[in-house]
């Protein structure tokens, strides 16, 4: 127990095997949500499932860092766009609110999809760090695709646009923290040292502008199959009640 909640040792490789194992999980969970969306619709304790696997993901994380003595205000605030979205995710599933679900979704969504392809991770497999990494990037996941598969949730082009300029703004208030402090949120600094998405879009600070491109890019992707209409009565997706 003390190895599993220790700081770890670097032993992660992306897409090993187990790395993939737990890709094709989430990936299958996510597919049976929208199997079982009818079922799924009825079950109300979905909600509390999604609020409690947040919060203790996010939690957990906190007091593994005060455990092995690694908590500071340059890494663990909750400024990295996933861990923003995390209490941005427990806000929605409390409230319902359909702008905090559009920034969720197209903002949340994506971000936490490229942190599970491209992880910002050191500790070895299965490791508690390991897992509550991946457990947290899942739940932003199935938290978008609730709303968006069971609740039938949809955004218009004027939420769409709002939702990128709020995104600049949080952007703008990281970068203005992080030159405050010294620290590095969203990497609006310099790029991370592992291997991620940054590492083809230009050195500093070019790759922030190619970021913005690709962000909107994404965003307007997954925009597509929850673009409001005048009827957005789908086969199978009625608007959630209650």
């Amino acid at each position: 127990m003390e190895n599993w909640l220790s700081a770890g040792t670097s032993g992660f490789r992306m897409f090993q095997w187990e790395h993939v194992l737990v890709l094709v999980f989430i990936f299958f969970v996510s597919i049976g949500m929208h199997g079982y969306r009818i079922t799924i619709r009825k079950m109300h304790i979905w909600k509390k499932i999604l609020i409690t696997g947040l919060i203790v993901s996010e939690s957990t994380y906190h007091m593994w860092a005060v455990y092995n003595d690694l908590w500071d205000i340059y890494i663990f605030l909750p400024l990295q766009l996933c861990s923003f979205n995390i209490l941005l995710c427990v806000l929605l599933l409390i409230t319902d609110d359909r702008r905090l679900f559009a920034f969720v979704y197209l903002f949340g969504l994506t971000g936490a999809i490229q942190g599970l392809l491209t992880p910002e991770l050191f500790q070895e497999p299965w490791h508690f760090r390991f897992i509550q990494y991946f457990v947290a990037h899942a739940f932003i996941v199935w938290t978008a695709l609730y709303y968006a598969i069971i609740r039938s949730y949809t955004i218009s082009w004027k939420l769409l646009f709002q939702s990128f300029l709020w995104l600049n703004m949080y952007a703008l208030l990281v970068y203005i923290i992080n030159v405050a402090i010294g620290a590095n949120y969203m990497f609006l600094l310099r790029k991370p040292s592992n291997a991620s998405l940054l590492d083809f879009l230009g050195p500093y600070p070019w790759y922030i502008l190619s970021l913005e491109f690709v962000a909107l890019a994404l965003s307007l992707l997954i925009f597509i199959p929850v673009k409001e209409k005048l009827d957005h009565m789908k086969k199978g997706h009625p608007p959630f009640e209650g």
